[in-house]
């Protein structure tokens, strides 16, 4: 894998981990959000020691199958930059032998990447150990030190700590206040009650095209994507200007097959009618 000597900056008076053993932080970029499916394009890793000493590397991967539209779209990488590439067998050993003794770090590395990676290593004949190795994941952090229960909710939307003792309608009258504070901070949201719910759960109660409202009906009755970066778009301006997305839609399998069979016919101009 390519060296690059310019490591990530950090200020030498501030805190950080404190390690006697090397801890890399790695991420992955993919073929597909599937990590059952995906495949590397591009392994990116920092490897700290722990005299400070560090070590970027960076390395374009051929994956030896399609990178879905979407995939592009996130990362930048079309199948044409990683055709002369070696696959990832061709480094899996130098790599194991690079992260061998080192702790991992990463973003939703556990999640994503740590699985994505081992099955390449498997494919590549290689047993990688995850059982003796430190995982430092910045997503689990992040989520704890951004908590989701009703008290933090409270200090974020009404302000203050919450006193379950001060009554009876304490808990009721500060969902109520909490729920008024989400839409006063957030004022793209719907105020109609049954709109707030399909906004909330994601779906379109009767509007449903699909199993899980993935796909759904607009108010003027037509067919729209529900989720991601097209949500709001008709099925109709996605078969004529994105259908390269409802192509990497219909191919993905974490979608349900009936997701998959309306953008597959969607992308060429055949429209669905609501269950």
């Amino acid at each position: 894998m390519s060296d690059n000597q310019n490591p990530a900056e950090h200020s030498d008076d501030q805190p950080f981990l404190q390690i006697d053993r090397p801890i890399v932080f790695l991420d992955v970029q993919t073929t597909g959000p599937d990590s059952r499916t995906a495949h590397i394009v591009r392994l990116s890793t920092l490897r700290i020691e722990p005299d400070g000493q560090e070590r970027f590397r960076s390395q374009l991967i051929n994956p030896m199958a399609p990178i879905s539209p979407g995939a592009t779209d996130f990362h930048g990488i079309t199948d044409e930059d990683v055709a002369h590439c070696k696959p990832f067998a061709a480094y899996a050993k130098a790599l194991d032998e690079y992260l061998d003794g080192c702790d991992l770090a990463g973003f939703g590395i556990r999640r994503f990447h740590l699985k994505v990676l081992k099955q390449e290593f498997e494919f590549a004949g290689i047993h990688f150990h995850l059982s003796d190795r430190t995982i430092v994941d910045a997503m689990e952090i992040f989520h704890r030190l951004e908590s989701r229960d009703f008290d933090s909710a409270h200090r974020r939307f009404v302000g203050g700590e919450f006193n379950r003792l001060t009554g009876n309608d304490a808990t009721v009258n500060a969902t109520r206040a909490i729920i008024a504070g989400q839409l006063d901070q957030h004022p793209e949201l719907p105020s109609e009650p049954a709109r707030l719910e399909e906004w909330a759960t994601g779906t379109l109660g009767e509007r449903h095209i699909d199993d899980q409202g993935r796909f759904t009906l607009s108010d003027d009755g037509d067919p729209i994507i529900n989720f991601g970066r097209y949500r709001g778009y008709t099925l109709y301006d996605m078969s004529e200007n994105h259908a390269d997305y409802l192509r990497w839609i219909a191919s993905d399998e974490s979608f349900t097959p009936q997701q998959r069979q309306i953008a597959a016919d969607a992308a060429e101009g055949v429209m669905p009618e609501a269950e």
